[in-house]
């Protein structure tokens, strides 16, 4: 079987319902799906061996105040573990990769945890690089 990648459309609200569904264990509309699908800053990329669904990327194309450009904000990426190790990530981080260039964005990110071992080496195998290594990130609830 081969890989492919993709971007979700708005006409694929339904797979994407069924995609929360596996990853997330929630239940979400194909209308609220098709909705955040058609606003061009959201990202929803998949990737597939045949039919089959391997993982996801979701990100975010955020607007700067300070000059017209963009950042490409990878918030989530995920892969069904009977696909892992099979280059589906690195496939997705590509994708993304090659969507910033195309849009002449600045760059993509990706946050994640010192003690989330797996997930930097797999971001450094993919080219990223920590450039600030005392970040932190602070969340207000509500």
């Amino acid at each position: 079987m081969k890989l492919s990648v993709r971007r979700f459309e708005p006409n694929d609200a339904a797979i994407a319902a069924g995609l929360v569904k596996s990853f997330a264990a929630k239940d979400v509309t194909s209308e609220y799906l098709q909705k955040f699908l058609s606003n061009p800053a959201n990202y929803l990329i998949v990737a597939e061996f045949g039919n089959e669904l391997a993982g996801f990327l979701l990100a975010y194309r955020l607007e700067r105040l300070k000059e017209e450009a963009f950042k490409f904000f990878i918030y989530e990426i995920d892969v069904i573990e009977k696909f892992q190790r099979r280059g589906v990530g690195t496939a997705l981080i590509e994708y993304a990769k090659n969507i910033v260039r195309a849009g002449n964005m600045i760059n993509a990110f990706v946050l994640t945890n010192h003690s989330n071992r797996g997930a930097v080496e797999f971001y450094k195998s993919t080219g990223a690089k920590i450039e600030n290594g005392d970040d932190l990130m602070f969340v207000y609830t509500k």
